[in-house]
């Protein structure tokens, strides 16, 4: 499997978790899942294609529901399978749900650090210290992460999360 690109945004003193996003690219085209809270405060978690993205031809994007996945929709089967083993690895390594046995471990450091974990999803405790602290929201970005499928995203997704700013590079 490929290495993903990543980026997570996360509000200390506020909402916790605002976005995480990992992708592939292959080809003309980038795949990938991002979750995070909508307005409503509900979580999205939603699998998308940014089909010729690196081509001059207009980008159209796609994207199911992750429990939808493996659904009817323009990813190649193989590209499915490979994006559900990233999202997997990616949420395990970066991430916890309330009903992790790890959740109350998480909780505990995030109140005694008195730092924002509520939310149907929240940012492993241990992580933070790779995220870079010189914004409201502390982001963390792999190196190859390209900003522009953040922008892209942001345009299409029901996030309530908006990168009206460049993140700073993590740490």
């Amino acid at each position: 499997m490929h290495t993903p690109e990543i980026f997570i945004a996360y509000a200390p003193h506020g909402a916790g978790l605002r976005c995480a996003v990992a992708y592939l690219s292959a080809g003309h085209d980038v795949f990938g899942w991002y979750t995070g809270p909508r307005p409503d405060t509900q979580l999205a978690s939603r699998c998308f294609l940014l089909e010729d993205y690196y081509t001059r031809r207009e980008t159209r994007y796609e994207s199911v529901d992750l429990a939808d996945l493996h659904s009817a929709w323009p990813l190649e089967e193989a590209r499915r399978h490979e994006l559900a083993r990233m999202q997997e690895m990616f949420a395990r390594e970066w991430l916890y749900h309330p009903d992790d046995a790890r959740a109350a471990a998480e909780q505990q450091a995030y109140e005694d650090a008195e730092l924002a974990a509520g939310g149907p999803v929240g940012v492993r405790f241990e992580r933070l210290g790779k995220f870079s602290r010189l914004q409201p929201n502390w982001t963390y970005y792999t190196p190859h992460f390209e900003q522009a499928v953040l922008q892209r995203l942001a345009k299409h997704w029901p996030l309530e999360f908006r990168p009206d700013y460049e993140p700073a590079p993590s740490a």
